[in-house]
């Protein structure tokens, strides 16, 4: 079994830089921060929204912090280095609202993937999920690793109402997977963004 990857803050950049900016004075602000870059802090307030955020849907999925820790989320897709995994954490009234863990060409080169989305429970049906998805398919099209396509993966069956809701079309039916030792069935959804 390989070496488990932290994010320690402390990877040398990979070239995507320009992918990070500043956070606009919105209502909702998204930032977008490198997993090998993200600060002990923001690990934290990570950790924190975690725990709340899948209290609340535990006896939907069956997962909490302690079953699925941010370790293993951010290694799911372990043949994608840190640097190949960003974070993308909406902000309301300075609070981590809400994050994205995104994966950088996986399946294949030139694909985004929107592995893994958690909303604090409290931020809900707030718009903090549509903004971080806008904000994540903004930077798939003009970065240096530009992508058409982006995939996401709703971590339980209702999710796929707002990612229909976005745009995006089921690409594929139920797959059975194991994460954490528990059985689920995901679903990938697939948006074609339109070239700028």
């Amino acid at each position: 079994m390989s070496a488990r990857k932290m994010p320690t803050g402390e990877e040398p950049p990979k070239g995507y830089e320009s992918l990070i900016e500043k956070p606009k004075t919105d209502d909702v602000q998204v930032k977008g921060v490198f997993a090998s870059q993200l600060a002990k802090s923001e690990r934290a307030e990570i950790d924190a929204l975690r725990r709340k955020a899948l209290s609340s849907i535990n006896s939907l999925v069956g997962l909490t912090n302690d079953i699925l820790t941010f370790e293993d989320e951010i290694n799911v897709i372990a043949e994608k280095n840190l640097s190949d995994k960003m974070l993308f954490l909406a902000r309301k009234d300075t609070v981590l609202a809400g994050y994205a863990l995104v994966v950088i060409g996986w399946p294949n080169p030139g694909v985004w993937t929107i592995q893994h989305m958690v909303i604090n429970p409290d931020n809900r049906l707030q718009g903090v999920g549509t903004t971080i998805v806008q904000k994540v398919e903004g930077y798939a099209l003009t970065s240096e690793v530009a992508s058409e396509n982006i995939f996401a993966i709703p971590i339980e069956r209702a999710g796929t109402g707002f990612w229909k809701f976005l745009g995006y079309t089921v690409e594929t039916g139920r797959l059975p997977v194991r994460v954490a030792g528990l059985d689920h069935e995901l679903v990938i959804c697939r948006k074609e963004l339109p070239p700028i």
